[in-house]
């Protein structure tokens, strides 16, 4: 999410990443050195947060209380970390769960810092990030699979970038969960389980085997866990193979429980193990896998080094928001014109209203670059469906709730203000609308022109606008729109005075 209010950071040689997975919470620090990736420390606990999701959508108040109580301990390492050298994100469950907003507010508390819920396309792509630094890529493609506890990311890419990703409905604990939940192992559980899996995979195979590959590696916590039963079992040096998974499962059908030992399985694993061994197996039918090799690396080294990305400006978000654009045939040009007037409006008052001039700004260049999109759809009310695209459209490096703050701007960008709609009680994203919305009003017309005489001063809920008398003369439309803006802001407790300067 935009931290949009003015804070002192401090600068930190350290960066963090948390990921708040279905089965485990994962918290990596590391810092940089000669532009390499040095991890400095890793901690892990099996939460299990997807057992605790009901039928209705909430968390039992067992999973909620274990949740918040390892976030708690997180907490404890990242108090004096600047909020931008730490990412934290939600994965599969806390995309389901009906009260996240409440869970977010109390694992921010904890924290210190605010969580992200990202979805199952971002979630993909970040692994991909993390393995393809883990395992440099070779020549052609190759396909990166991720087994979570809530879902599965399935990944080609070529190179540093995803070409194709999926995120499917199946992990080891949804599974284990929903075919093995009293712990018991028996031959019809194992057909459902193995079916529910495929029948997952059956809309996206094709895909995938059409396109073909090279290598083919495995993330996390499941196929990490199977690789060191292959090994210490002897069955290989770790690869993955078929043949392994079959043994595995056979192995549970004999024993009848979930509760099986196996060497080279860790105690915690075990209640979810065999629902992530199904998955695996399921994968290498349906995709006409050979063999599969692990990688250390995942999901949060790749939030580390999207992180370091935007540390130093090289931030995904921006050409996320360039490929939407394009897409939409927005005018880049008027777009940009929109954008600079808006800076230059924050510029003047961002001291006063105690904005972050960097976030707020990348809010303000998004929007004016975003606000158009709906364009392609109608042109009355095309606010509404611009607000929509922004808000459901995948954005590679955006959270859900980045996407719906670009979302909210861009239908709070003309008419009258949506008060239902918008989160009001966000002031300095509000603050943020009526700044974009006065630069929109300059531009509205296709009249180019250089560097707008405008001067802009706030004083809480005050604004004063002051532009030359001969300007305003020449412009009277733009004169009528900011009479009609001004009483369009005193609805929402805002007043605008727009005063004629005789210089």
């Amino acid at each position: 999410m935009f931290n949009l209010s003015r804070k002192e950071t401090a600068h930190a040689s350290h960066i963090a990443a948390i990921d708040l997975g279905s089965n485990s919470f994962h918290m990596i620090i590391a810092r940089w050195d000669n532009d390499q990736l040095i991890l400095l420390d890793r901690l892990r606990e099996p939460v299990r947060l997807g057992w605790g999701l009901q039928a209705d959508g909430s968390l039992s108040e067992d999973a909620r209380e274990k949740a918040m109580a390892c976030l708690e301990r997180f907490g404890e390492c990242l108090r004096e970390y600047p909020s931008r050298s730490v990412r934290i994100v939600g994965t599969k469950t806390l995309r389901s769960i009906t009260d996240s907003r409440q869970f977010l507010q109390e694992a921010q508390a904890r924290l210190g810092h605010p969580v992200e819920i990202i979805s199952g396309d971002e979630e993909a792509r970040l692994v991909y990030l993390g393995v393809a630094h883990c395992i440099a890529p070779g020549e052609g493609k190759r396909m990166v699979v991720d087994i979570g506890g809530g879902s599965t990311e399935i990944i080609l890419g070529q190179g540093m970038a995803p070409l194709l990703k999926e995120s499917l409905s199946m992990g080891c604990v949804a599974i284990a969960k929903q075919f093995f939940f009293d712990g018991k192992v028996t031959d019809k559980a194992i057909k459902k389980a193995r079916i529910a899996c495929l029948q997952e995979l059956e809309p996206v195979n094709d895909l995938f085997v059409e396109q073909g590959w090279q290598e083919v590696l495995g993330a996390s916590g499941t196929i990490k866990a199977v690789a060191k039963v292959c090994q210490s079992m002897g069955w290989s040096d770790g690869t993955i193979k078929k043949t392994s998974l079959d043994i595995i499962v056979q192995m549970y059908r004999q024993h009848g429980n979930t509760d099986l030992k196996i060497t080279g399985l860790s105690d915690d694993r075990q209640a979810v193990f065999l629902g992530g061994v199904i998955v695996l197996s399921a994968l290498f039918e349906s995709l006409q896998l050979d063999q599969m090799t692990a990688a250390d690396w995942a999901l949060r080294e790749g939030l580390l080094y999207d992180l370091k990305g935007r540390l130093e400006d090289h931030d995904i978000r921006q050409a996320s928001v360039d490929a939407l654009a394009k897409r939409f045939h927005v005018n880049l040009e008027k777009a940009e014109r929109i954008e600079k007037t808006a800076l230059m409006l924050l510029d003047q008052v961002s001291d006063t209203w105690g904005l972050n001039v960097d976030e707020a700004g990348k809010l303000l260049r998004w929007s004016a670059r975003l606000y158009p999109v709906g364009l392609d759809i109608a042109h009355s009310d095309y606010h509404k469906h611009s607000a929509y695209i922004v808000e459901h459209v995948d954005m590679a490096g955006c959270s859900r709730a980045e996407q719906k703050q670009l979302a909210a701007l861009v239908l709070a960008h003309r008419k009258r203000f949506p008060i239902k709609q918008f989160p009001l009680e966000n002031t300095a994203l509000l603050q943020v609308a009526i700044l974009l919305r006065l630069a929109i009003i300059f531009h509205r017309g296709r009249k180019k022109e250089g560097r707008l005489p405008i001067k802009l001063r706030a004083n809480n809920h005050k604004l004063k606008l002051t532009l030359p008398s001969v300007w305003l003369e020449a412009n009277t439309l733009t004169h009528a729109d900011l009479e009609s803006e001004a009483q369009h802001l005193e609805e929402i407790g805002y007043l605008l005075d727009v005063i004629a300067n005789g210089d």
